[in-house]
């Protein structure tokens, strides 16, 4: 079984600090990590992972970074569509991890030039996530989903209205804010994850950090729907996968401990 992901993806380059730096000061890092990201890749991740294959429709590029990235992704198993356009540069995610506490710096995909769809990219994939980043590559892919399409909701972005109407379930942070219509499902970090009068607990654990956990969230419910759960059966399922990763560094190696342990 396939799925696709729609979307962003990045560099992140993780720290582990103690401390934000002041203006002009420096902080040495407890631990660095570099590793892809962004909101439809870390998905595709958690896909593969959960034994699917996995498909990225993406801008990755073949610039030193993109290359890097593309490498990464080729390691993880996950199949990419590089819908890069010339010049086209993968942004990088700086990461700041203090305590259980992340504070990010992305450009994500502000800059994107326009891309060309690559059509039929999705018509053999059993569900579809967009996470509204290439605004007009999601729309593309939502209209010709064949399977139900799951929106990544972390932030209201521009034509998000045209993505709307081929959405069929949304899982949101509290911060977003939109007129949705259809099941949404609102994640609040370790408070139970709403879906309408429905309470989702969110299964305690030691946090490292909770870089990528929404991500995770997404992927796992999008696997769960693709195999055929309602969306209440696939936020159970991907509930608990969320918050396990939460408890390893990145938004990757929960699955690497899940697989050999």
């Amino acid at each position: 079984m396939r799925v696709a992901c729609c979307g962003l993806t990045t560099l992140d380059v993780i720290h582990r600090v103690s401390a934000l730096p002041n203006p002009d000061e420096k902080v040495q890092a407890r631990s660095a990590l570099v590793e892809f990201g962004g909101p439809a890749a870390n998905a595709a991740f958690t896909a593969v992972a959960l034994g699917c294959e996995a498909r990225l429709i993406s801008a990755v590029g073949d610039g030193p970074i993109g290359s890097v990235v593309a490498a990464q992704l080729a390691d993880a198993g996950i199949e990419l569509v590089d819908v890069a356009e010339a010049d086209w540069e993968l942004p990088v995610s700086a990461v700041a991890v203090v305590g259980a506490q992340r504070s990010v710096i992305s450009m994500n995909a502000a800059r994107a030039p326009a891309a060309k769809w690559p059509a039929g990219a999705v018509q053999d994939c059993a569900a579809l996530l967009v996470d509204g980043h290439h605004m007009d590559l999601c729309i593309a892919a939502a209209r010709e989903a064949n399977g139900p399409v799951l929106l990544d909701g972390g932030s209201w972005k521009p034509g998000m209205e045209n993505l709307l109407p081929f959405v069929d379930y949304a899982i949101v942070s509290a911060d977003f804010h939109g007129q949705l219509t259809g099941p949404v499902a609102v994640s609040r970090g370790s408070m139970p994850v709403l879906l309408g009068d429905l309470e989702i607990p969110v299964p305690p654990v030691a946090v490292v950090d909770t870089v990528g956990a929404g991500d995770v969230l997404h992927g796992a419910a999008l696997v769960a729907l693709a195999r055929g759960a309602s969306f209440a059966e696939a936020l159970r399922a991907a509930v608990p996968i969320a918050s396990r990763s939460c408890s390893h560094p990145g938004a990757h190696a929960w699955a690497h401990v899940t697989t050999e342990g």
